[in-house]
């Protein structure tokens, strides 16, 4: 059984820190197969490998020591995006220098027949990057039509098991597991769990939608994929690829090592007539099949299984579920990581020279006070505590798991829709190709320990409780001379260090009223009209009696205590001098305007002195340079 860790050069992710899960699987000797969305071409492979030996003993226990072994596209590697495959080499030896050959792998029956509608299904997976799981319940079969590539099956799977290999009750693997797909009419509206009928999915979560069965590619139509593609581009590997599909594979083997240990052993019989055209005569595992290791793993079907130590299960860190190709349409909210750029070391951060004040004075800005500075989580090359953005920076509390602060620079002069030919849009600057729903996977910062951050899988699996709130707004740091760096500043925005959970009624402007997202766009509204540029401060309000919410991280449960507040403080250059606005977000809400940088109608509410949000930071955070300049008194 192997996890694959995926780091995408392509990306430009630092430090090759693994992201997303998914899932793959060894189909010949050295060959692992995966979803297109995971590797559509082989330059997204990057420095990935795959780790033999990821599942739970007998007793529950994770492994003590696995075995490591990194891709080879260079060597082999095709993709059909029509079925969502991906099939690339592994290189010869691992970190415990044991050969690839020496691994077994899953059998790809070319023929057909091997599954019909109204079977049942069996999907091993490692959904979330945890250790191999098997789908048993519910598993049956909604759809297969001989005429579609693909079959549609009700699956006890989670997110993150696009890739697993799909079996029927002989084991023999039937689909390449790929996506979901929500329930939806006559008229192709989708179903949300409120019963509301939808035309668009755009702003929602896959918690927010009901899902009618799973969407796998059929594995004959795979192999035809594969043999063509390879006779194009690797045709050395041709023989190979045929002899893995004509037999040879692990269960294969520990059919015939059970055999050879009876003395008169029945000639074989087809399981039944679908399979009697098939190449391979030999029966499917018989009910009792010897484990081949010295512990064996038992698999609670209705027989056991040997899967040895290579076990072909695999488990992938990207993207995942695309749009499957035959018509329909990607449910699984695909997550991909945006286009984010390399050597974050060389970052400038915040400018406190920004607004270019008389003097060359610095701009007011939070100071980090000595108990502040006992909170903050340390960069791991002993510099500080300040992580540099492309125009911001971030201070993050270590055992909060969540930013202390932010400080940004925005600037929204000679804002275009299109910059050195290429467009600003939010997929384009992104990387994610138009006409596909795609949602941001974020990334940790590796200049700071991984326990000082709260991961992606946490707000990507929590029951549909929180946003990914940008602390940060995106939209505020894409500006720049050049696309490069419109693009470094909308993809550094993306790093978990950046985010904070808000639920959607409080994070996106639409879902509610007079909320965060609101504030955001009201505050980018007055900056646009007078002042253009403006320093940006803000960050959650840490109570101590903020509510805890049971999640997830990516070694399992986690406990975090959730901010309830958020304050924003925005400094301005007015004509004469420097003006500061804070805000801490309410629902009660009054009316006020004010010339350079005004305060509409529905945000008096939330409009603070900032002595009053200073007196909520626990004394972290000195804002006494912020004070100085308070416009609240003169507006209020």
């Amino acid at each position: 059984i192997v996890r694959l860790l995926l780091q995408g050069r392509t990306l430009n992710l630092s430090g090759g820190n693994p992201w997303g899960q998914v899932n793959g699987f060894l189909v010949a000797p050295g060959l692992l197969m995966t979803n297109h969305h995971v590797f559509s071409r082989p330059e997204a492979v990057g420095a990935s490998t795959i780790e033999f030996g990821y599942w739970y003993d007998v007793a529950g226990q994770p492994p003590d020591i696995t075995d490591e072994f990194q891709l080879n596209p260079d060597q082999f590697f095709v993709a059909d995006e029509a079925m969502d495959m991906a099939l690339v080499a592994i290189k010869p030896r691992g970190t415990r220098a044991q050969a690839i050959e020496a691994r077994g792998y899953l059998r790809l029956i070319p023929e057909t027949g091997k599954i019909k509608t109204d079977e049942f299904v069996t999907i091993l997976q490692h959904p979330d990057g945890n250790p191999m799981c098997i789908a048993l319940r519910e598993n049956q079969v909604v759809r297969a039509e001989d005429a579609e590539p693909n079959i549609w099956y009700k699956a006890d799977t989670a997110h993150g098991s696009s890739g697993a290999p799909v079996f029927n009750d002989q084991f023999q693997i039937v689909a390449l597991h790929a996506s979901g797909r929500i329930k939806r009419d006559q008229q192709g509206r989708y179903l949300r769990r409120n019963g509301v009928w939808v035309t668009t999915l755009d702003g929602l979560r896959e918690t927010d939608v009901v899902w009618e069965a799973n969407v796998g590619y059929r594995t004959s139509r795979i192999c035809s994929a594969i043999l063509e593609l390879a006779k194009q581009r690797h045709p050395d590997r041709v023989p190979q690829i045929e002899a893995a599909m004509a037999g040879g594979d692990v269960l294969s083997e520990a059919v015939i090592r059970a055999k050879a240990k009876t003395t008169a052993a029945p000639k074989p019989t087809p399981i039944d007539e679908r399979e009697a055209s098939m190449t391979d005569k030999r029966p499917a595992p018989p009910l009792t099949i010897q484990a081949a290791t010295s512990t064996g793993l038992v698999i609670p079907l209705q027989f056991r299984v040997t899967l040895e130590h290579g076990a072909p299960i695999a488990q992938a860190f990207p993207t995942a579920a695309r749009e499957p190709a035959s018509g329909l349409q990607d449910e699984a909210m695909k997550m991909q990581v945006p286009i984010i750029y390399d050597d974050l070391e060389s970052r400038d951060g915040f400018d406190r020279q920004f607004l270019r004040l008389k003097g060359g004075e610095s701009v007011p800005m939070p100071t980090i006070t000595k108990a502040g500075e006992k909170m903050l989580a340390p960069l791991l090359d002993g510099t500080g505590t300040e992580l540099k953005y492309h125009h911001f920076s971030v201070w993050m509390h270590k055992t909060r798991r969540l930013a202390l602060f932010t400080a940004a620079n925005v600037d929204w002069r000679s804002r275009k829709k299109e910059v050195d030919g290429k467009s600003t849009a939010r997929k384009a600057l992104a990387g994610f190709p138009e006409g596909e729903r795609i949602a941001e996977q974020w990334v940790e910062d590796t200049r700071i320990d991984s326990a000082h951050q709260l991961p992606d899988i946490f707000y990507t699996d929590d029951r549909g409780a929180f946003d990914k709130g940008h602390v940060v707004r995106r939209d505020d740091m894409c500006w720049g001379d050049t696309y490069e760096n419109i693009q470094m500043a909308n993809g550094d925005t993306f790093h978990i260090t950046n985010c904070s959970p808000q639920i959607k009624p409080f994070n996106q402007g639409p879902q509610g009223e007079e909320n965060w997202g609101d504030l955001e766009e009201h505050i980018a509204r007055a900056t646009k009209k007078d002042a253009e540029t403006a320093c940006i401060f803000a960050g959650p309000i840490f109570g101590q009696d903020d509510r805890w919410f049971n999640g997830k991280e990516n070694g399992g449960k986690v406990r975090v205590q959730t901010p309830s507040r958020y304050w924003k403080i925005v400094v301005v250059k007015s004509p004469s001098d420097l003006q500061a606005y804070g805000f801490v977000l309410e629902q009660d809400v009054r009316a006020i305007t004010e010339k350079e940088f005004y305060v509409a109608n529905e945000w008096l509410g939330a409009f603070k002195p900032i002595n009053e949000i200073a007196s909520a930071m626990r004394g972290w955070l000195n804002l006494d340079e912020l004070i100085a300049c308070d416009a609240f008194e003169a507006v209020s």
